[in-house]
């Protein structure tokens, strides 16, 4: 946590917005919120799913393919010239 000792929730309680009190306000907007739209019927816009299906897995076409087995084979390259690049500067440290 950046060097930071304490715990997350700690906080100035003197200088900033408490967790707690955040907490009770959110506690009274939702009992609030629930009392409120209790009447209204919001349900115009709402769509139910009732069943799911599988429609497949991987990727549609090769090109669709190409972009990440490329960029993995690209990591792999990378990571391979970091470690000859390592073992060269080994290397080069033990002969000087």
């Amino acid at each position: 946590m950046l060097g930071y000792g304490g715990h997350f929730l700690t906080k100035a309680r003197r200088y900033s917005v408490t967790f707690g009190l955040l907490r009770d306000i959110r506690v009274a907007y939702r009992r609030t919120e629930h009392t409120d739209t209790a009447g209204s019927d919001d349900t115009a816009g709402t769509v139910t799913v009732g069943t799911l299906a599988f429609v497949g897995s991987g990727w549609l076409t090769d090109g669709d393919a190409l972009l990440p087995s490329t960029a993995a084979a690209q990591r792999r390259e990378r990571q391979r010239l970091g470690r000859e690049e390592l073992a060269h500067e080994a290397w080069s440290g033990v002969a000087a």
